[in-house]
């Protein structure tokens, strides 16, 4: 597994897990990450997608892998990956953008749908 980022109007979004680029394109393109990318708003009330603009995938930088990294390790620390129960780590996806209500500017959720 690789880490990948969604890149709208050439900002990075969200960060999540695939085994390689076309699994990361075609995670990208189905309908849950799309779903989710037009309902989370950012601190101005603003879909993160428009429903239009291209969404772009591309691998991490190393400095965007670390912060998924460290944003997994504390989800299965504090029990929000629960791998006793067979969540996949590998799920977690990470926000880059500041959202509305969470800690550290981003939104980090799983298990991927």
């Amino acid at each position: 597994m690789q880490t990948y980022v969604a890149v709208i109007g050439g900002k990075a979004v969200l960060a999540f897990r695939a085994g390689d680029d076309e699994q990361a394109q075609a995670i990208v393109d189905g309908n849950s990450m799309r779903s989710d990318l037009q309902k989370i708003t950012d601190m101005d009330g603003r879909p993160l997608w428009d429903g239009r603009s291209p969404i772009g995938v591309r691998e991490a930088s190393t400095a965007e892998h670390a912060e998924w990294e460290t944003s997994r390790d504390d989800a299965i620390r504090d029990g929000e990956i629960d791998l006793d129960t067979g969540h996949d780590p590998d799920d977690w996806e990470i926000y880059f953008i500041e959202i509305p209500g969470t800690r550290r500017g981003r939104r980090s959720r799983g298990p991927r749908h």
